[in-house]
């Protein structure tokens, strides 16, 4: 008998504690979308609703004028501010789809030799990656700033995809380090043995089995440098300012376009959406693989 009810008191304790467990984690997430749900309705409002008391959360009457306007559809509504949007947005997807094509060639050559080869200093220079990544950005924006107007990098697509390497090329190669080291070596070793050279074991071998992290790891340095918005500021002008600046540009000094603001933020993570939705399956591969070995 006493046995039944230490039983049923365990069993009652687990589920108070589920219930409990359950509405923290319905609490968090809540409290996680509620900012994209307000910034997503407040795109579809009229400027003038947008600091109505009380907050219109639901009984407001949606429109698209907003994201017409700053697709240039129609012209800038009342109280909004005239900017290029979809010039900008052009810029990221040209300088965020190009840094990351290089980064993934050249990181995962540069994550092969580092996991693969042995060689004097293969650690410190491991190390050195990461830690030239983690120096906050601003201690070197001064001096990349002069060394760009005197080289005549500032303002131009190799100035802006080199600033953008920096952002995302020592992240993806670390990680990409930590997959290859879980590679077997015994399969490029057969692979050697049947003719294969280095790069060939590396492209036919190694990189098929580790697809789906270099796609998660990928993504990550895309919506890095896709949102990166202190190099785009300081190191680009007219020509080249991605969707971060081109965002910013909806602030102004006497005004501020709260509208146009959501919209285009609602419009900058569409690629990203696009993207995670098509590539999930190997998004999910590679987190679930990526213990970092090395």
């Amino acid at each position: 008998m006493m046995v039944k009810l230490q039983a049923h008191a365990i069993a009652v304790w687990k589920r108070r504690w589920d219930i409990l467990t359950y509405a923290a984690l319905t609490a968090w997430l809540l409290f996680v979308l509620f900012p994209l749900y307000w910034i997503f309705t407040m795109s579809l409002k009229q400027p003038n609703e947008v600091f109505s008391y009380p907050p219109k959360f639901f009984n407001f009457e949606p429109t698209l004028d907003n994201y017409l306007s700053v697709i240039g559809v129609i012209p800038p509504l009342p109280g909004s501010i005239q900017s290029d949007f979809l010039k900008y947005f052009s810029n990221s997807l040209m300088l965020a789809g190009g840094a990351i094509v290089i980064t993934v060639i050249l990181g995962t050559m540069a994550a092969y030799g580092l996991a693969r080869f042995e060689f004097a200093g293969r650690e410190p220079l491991a190390l050195l990656i990461v830690a030239v990544r983690l120096v906050p950005l601003m201690t070197i924006l001064l001096p990349l700033y002069i060394i760009y107007q005197r080289l005549g990098l500032y303002n131009t697509y190799p100035g802006l995809i080199l600033a953008y390497l920096y952002i995302g090329f020592p992240f993806y190669t670390w990680l990409i380090r930590g997959y290859i080291a879980g590679v077997p070596r015994e399969i490029e070793e057969a692979a050697v043995l049947d003719g294969c050279s280095t790069l060939q074991a590396l492209y036919y071998v190694v990189f098929p089995v580790i697809i789906p992290g270099i796609v998660s790891a990928a993504l990550l340095v895309f919506i890095y440098m896709w949102n990166n918005f202190v190099f785009a500021l300081i190191l680009s002008g007219a020509n080249w300012s991605p969707v971060p600046v081109g965002i910013f540009n909806y602030t102004g000094y006497s005004q501020t376009s709260y509208t146009s603001v959501a919209a285009a933020s609602v419009i900058s993570v569409v690629p990203v959406i696009i993207i995670g939705i098509f590539i999930q399956k190997y998004i999910v591969q590679g987190l679930s693989a990526g213990a970092v070995k090395a």
